[in-house]
């Protein structure tokens, strides 16, 4: 089973130009996250090399797709407003300490049920999109889009539509930490994981809890092992420490066949790609 990505080495930082300070926040953040979003896809397109047969066959499930977003996005609308009115109602006869009538009770549990089903409805309709998108790309391009992690400046190198694999980040660090002077390290050593902790929290998951207290603890003792090795040892265990180092944070494995069609759900079938595909297709044409 091939090892999920983890981003430890980098944390993402905003250079923001001083005329821009002067703009709406909403406004400069909303447009800036747009162009990222866009450049992810273009990124995982450019790296799936499809042809204008699986081109034309996403666009169509995409344009489904956000077609059925927005006919649930109304009538979600209708009953959230019909709910609204509900507990407004519920409220009223709590604030002064009254039973709720049952019609109202029952039009509560019974609104709460629809929306549950009108979401769950979405979800089964927009899953089937996506196992048909499955179906029709290629072995290579499913190993590309199960190892592909969204990113704006690709690496070098064959694999071009994500973050670089493996563990090179961490095991640079690691060896960094091991050159350094015995007295210098005993000296910054509580700085050096404190930074650490810091980047693996910026780029763990939001689902995974951690315990500052205890990571420290991990840190340390995986960095005091990398030291205590000798060279060749070193190069030996260097990966397995660095799988060690982030274990802690790693969410737990879900199924490889729930995360592909995840990650159709999430890119090849969101808004944004239709007039990316849309520009591609006519340019071809």
């Amino acid at each position: 089973m091939r090892k999920r990505i983890f981003l430890s080495g980098l944390a993402l930082f905003f250079l923001i130009p001083f005329f821009l300070l002067s703009q709406p926040k909403d406004e400069r953040f909303g447009k800036s996250e747009e162009i990222r979003r866009e450049i992810r896809l273009v990124n995982l397109i450019n790296g799936l090399d499809l042809n204008s047969m699986q081109m034309e066959m996403i666009l169509t499930r995409a344009r489904e797709t956000e077609k059925l977003r927005q006919e649930s996005e109304a009538e979600l609308r209708l009953r959230q407003e019909e709910m609204e009115r509900v507990l407004e109602e519920i409220k009223f006869y709590r604030k002064d300490n009254q039973e709720v009538p049952s019609a109202t009770v029952q039009r509560f549990h019974g609104l709460q049920k629809e929306l549950r089903e009108s979401r769950f409805g979405l979800v089964e309709k927009i899953r089937e999109q996506a196992r048909e998108i499955e179906r029709v790309l290629e072995e290579h391009q499913l190993y590309q889009l199960q190892e592909f992690v969204p990113c704006i400046i690709p690496p070098k190198g064959e694999l071009r539509i994500g973050q670089a694999q493996g563990h090179q980040g961490l095991t640079r660090g690691m060896e960094r930490i091991r050159e350094l002077p015995y007295r210098f390290y005993e000296k910054r050593k509580d700085e050096i994981v404190t930074r650490t902790l810091k980047r693996m929290k910026l780029h763990a998951l939001p689902r995974v809890e951690i315990n500052e207290k205890d990571m420290k603890k991990h840190i340390l003792s995986v960095f005091e092992k990398a030291r205590s090795l000798k060279d060749v040892e070193f190069e030996i265990q260097k990966e397995k420490l660095a799988e060690e180092l982030i274990s802690p944070v790693k969410p737990q494995a879900l199924s490889s066949q729930f995360q592909m069609i995840r990650k159709i759900e999430t890119f090849l079938l969101s808004q944004e790609i239709i007039p990316l595909l849309e520009e591609r297709l006519e340019a071809g044409e």
